[in-house]
């Protein structure tokens, strides 16, 4: 769900950086798109190191010793 996230947040950032050229009293568009684009990258990059953190915890198996009485 986390990489979800982080391309919806690209995505919507690149649209208001690039294709919204209207002016809006006291918003500044490209600045909301810039800072929605970084939290995208963000949560990709976290997302990516988080479930790479997960993956390399694994169960040993339990050796039954036969040898031993």
């Amino acid at each position: 769900m986390g990489v979800g996230l982080g391309i919806f947040l690209l995505v919507i950032g690149a649209v208001l950086f690039y294709g919204i050229t209207a002016d809006v009293a006291g918003l500044d568009l490209d600045a909301i798109g810039i800072v929605l684009m970084i939290a995208g990258v963000a949560v990709v990059a976290l997302t990516l190191i988080l479930m790479m953190i997960r993956r390399d915890r694994t169960r040993r198996p339990i050796e039954n010793d036969t040898d031993v009485i």
